[in-house]
């Protein structure tokens, strides 16, 4: 019995959601092991924080491509000739997805947060579901579309 379009969308809502959260872990661990060993703290933060972006978004790739949208990316990357070219798009337009979302989580935050009063945790939380609901719709219709 095949799933209806709708419950697959759910299915891959949900995906999505597992690894957001084991990519925020992610996050979270090498900006910590940054500032800690590597960096030393104070100004490095900015840095750590910047490293641990980009490998969190590596990490984000790789599971989202292997696992959330495994058979769009399949379709999206074609024959064997042109994998690597495809792939590298498919990763581009992901970095791209990735870094307007973090735009999108930032003035979110800042508008809820500021602008209408609202308490922090209110703030974080619409600032992570307007990242998330953005990421995952822009990378299942656009990203690993061919």
């Amino acid at each position: 019995m095949k799933k209806s379009e709708g419950m697959q969308n759910i299915v891959q809502f949900v995906k999505f959601g597992v690894v957001g959260v084991s990519n925020t872990l992610v996050d979270w661990a090498v900006f910590y092991l940054l500032t800690n060993f590597a960096f030393g703290g104070g100004s490095g933060e900015l840095a750590s924080k910047a490293v641990a972006f980009a490998v969190a978004v590596i990490n984000s790739f790789i599971w989202n491509s292997a696992w959330t949208f495994k058979k769009e990316f399949k379709e999206s990357i074609g024959n064997r000739d042109e994998r690597i070219r495809r792939g590298g798009v498919v990763f581009l337009r992901f970095v791209l997805v990735s870094l307007i979302g973090w735009g999108i989580n930032y003035y979110t935050f800042k508008y809820t947060r500021f602008s209408l009063g609202q308490i922090q945790i209110v703030s974080l939380i619409a600032a992570s579901a307007a990242a998330t609901l953005w990421n995952f719709i822009i990378n299942k219709l656009w990203t690993y579309k061919k």
